[in-house]
Parts: structure tokens; C-alpha cells; sequence
């Protein structure tokens, strides 16, 4: 069985939340017991500029089977118990880069998949979210000497409107397929790194310039199918490999979905290898989780680097 190593991104929509926000959020619950078997541990000090963390699932599983074909009957089939200090579990060993957004997540067959580390920073973000809005309502009757109405509790709700979404980074030739999920596609970003004679000629002080950004806003956003295949050809067309399209969701909500030329699997280790650079660690303990820093180091790597360290 293979452990991979993939990009993802977090997507955040918020006037009173970053990245660090974020990251500190999670930070302040390490340890926490999420969906009754996984614990969560995250830590912003051990690499600085990451936030790095584990998630551990225990399994419900009391005995274990192995086949034993070395005896004389030939196969033969053997229940191992586990005792009261045992027991098996999942790992996945996540990096988040905090300036951009853009992180690595482990993972292997049967292994929590990344929405649960999304739901639980949803869960977190949203309760911390809740928090201010209740501070902010209070401090503003204390100073008005009553209580708000309606209007004015919704104004505050408002400012405090905040959205994230964990996913994979989008690669080109999956793009047209991810905006087709949204209701309305309102605009594009992208870079040209490459730059064309037939770009220069389209730029003011080209000769000064090693890269160029655009940005498209489109007229009818409500055409997704169209919209969705135009960009995707595009991209196709002219090699942009490193953008973001604006969308809306279903609740109104704007999004930005990452376009990176990323692949699929930065890293792959057979699982007896990581479990042996895993093996009698304090998963609490990232400072000394040489593991965990081959992840980090991924970020600096010659391959990936201007990907994953990108300004997007």
C-alpha cells in the first residue's frame, strides 16, 4: 500500500479572518476529539510560517486476523487479540504554507480523507465566528443602552460573514468540471510567466516587465456550462498554468478556485517505509518529527517550490 503526499488549498471568504486567524484557531484546539475517533493536534511553532499537525484515527477494533501459511496444515488462519494499551489506528500528517493558503496532506487507501480536517476547521472558525458576533452585539447595546433591533443585529452578522473551503488544488484539465458545480462564474485571474511577442505588444512598459497578470470580469456570469468550457480551453490554449477563477455558490457565497499546474502526487513512500520514520514519535511533538519535516521540506523543493510557496 502506497502513502501520498497531495496539494491542497484552503479557500477563505472573510473581513475579520486570514490564513493566520486560521491557523491560530486550529492551533488553540490541538488535541481535540472530533467525530468520536479522530484526534486532531496542530501546532504554528515548530516550522515558522506553517501551520503542521496529525490527525489520528482509532479504530474500533478490539483483534486483528493474519494468515499464517508457514505451518505444516498449510493456511491457516490466526485471531490476534490487542491489549488494554493498544490499538490500532490511521494517521495523516498534514502542512499548511499560512501566507498563501496552499498545503500538503498525507493520506493512503482508507485513511481520512481531507473534508475532515475541513469540517473541523469549519466547525472552529464558525464557533469563533459566533463568538465575536455575540461580543460585538453586546458591546454595541452596552454602548447604546438597549438592545438592537433586528436590522442592526444583521449588520453586524453581516461584517462577520465568513466562508471556508478545503480541496484539492485545481489542475487544468479537471477545471471545466469544477466550475460547472457552481451558479454563477464572475471573473478570471491569471499570470503569463511566458511572455509571448504577441503579449509584449499588448503591454504597456513591456520592457521593464518578467511577468504579466490579468484580469477578466465577465459580462453575463450567469452562463456557467459556457463560461466553464470557454476558460477551460483557455487555459488550454494559452498555457496558464497559475490563476484563479471567481465564482458564486448556490448560498451567494464568492469563491476562488485556484488553477495550478500541480501534480497529482507530490510524494509516495510504500507504508512499512513511513511507518517505520513514524514509529515511537510523540504525535504532540512536531519539533522533533523528522517526518513531518520532509513534509515541510517539500515546500522548498526544486519541483515544487514556485508552486507551492506561489502568491495566488
Amino acid at each position: 500500500m502506497l502513502v501520498k503526499v497531495s496539494a491542497f488549498d484552503i479557500d477563505l471568504n472573510s473581513a475579520i479572518f486570514d490564513h493566520q486567524a486560521v491557523a491560530d484557531i486550529a492551533a488553540g484546539v490541538t488535541g481535540i476529539v472530533f467525530e468520536e475517533n479522530r484526534t486532531f493536534y496542530f501546532d504554528t511553532a515548530a516550522f515558522p510560517g506553517f501551520c503542521v499537525g496529525v490527525i489520528i484515527t482509532v479504530k474500533d477494533q478490539k483483534s486483528f486476523c493474519t494468515l499464517d501459511v508457514g505451518g505444516a496444515a498449510g493456511a491457516v488462519i490466526k485471531v490476534n487479540n490487542l491489549d488494554e494499551h493498544n490499538q490500532i489506528m490511521d494517521f495523516n500528517f498534514f502542512a499548511l504554507n499560512i501566507e498563501n493558503g496552499i498545503g500538503v496532506y498525507q493520506h493512503y487507501h482508507q485513511s481520512a480523507p481531507l473534508s475532515v480536517l475541513e469540517r473541523l476547521l469549519k466547525v472552529q472558525v464558525r464557533t469563533e465566528k459566533e463568538r465575536r458576533i455575540a461580543a460585538a452585539v453586546a458591546a454595541e447595546e452596552a454602548r447604546l443602552g438597549k438592545k438592537l433591533s433586528a436590522s442592526q443585529a444583521g449588520k453586524i452578522q453581516r461584517a462577520h460573514k465568513s466562508y471556508l473551503k478545503v480541496g484539492v488544488v485545481v489542475r487544468p484539465e479537471t477545471l471545466k468540471a469544477q466550475l460547472e458545480e457552481y451558479a454563477k462564474i464572475k471573473g478570471m485571474e491569471y499570470t503569463y510567466t511566458v511572455l509571448t511577442p504577441e503579449v509584449l505588444e499588448a503591454t504597456p512598459l513591456s520592457n521593464r516587465i518578467k511577468k504579466k497578470k490579468e484580469t477578466l470580469v465577465f459580462t453575463n456570469p450567469n452562463i456557467v456550462d459556457s463560461l466553464a468550457r470557454e476558460i477551460s480551453a483557455a487555459v488550454r490554449q494559452f498555457g496558464i498554468n497559475r490563476g484563479k477563477v471567481i465564482v458564486e455558490d448556490d448560498e451567494g457565497v464568492t469563491r476562488h478556485i485556484k488553477i495550478m499546474d500541480m501534480p497529482e502526487v507530490l510524494w509516495e513512500q510504500e507504508y512499512e517505509t513511513v511507518v517505520a520514520l513514524i514509529d515511537d514519535i510523540n504525535p504532540n511533538d512536531f519539533a522533533n518529527n523528522d517526518y513531518l519535516k520532509s513534509l515541510v521540506d517539500l515546500f522548498d523543493h526544486a519541483d515544487y517550490t514556485h508552486l507551492l510557496r506561489a502568491n495566488v
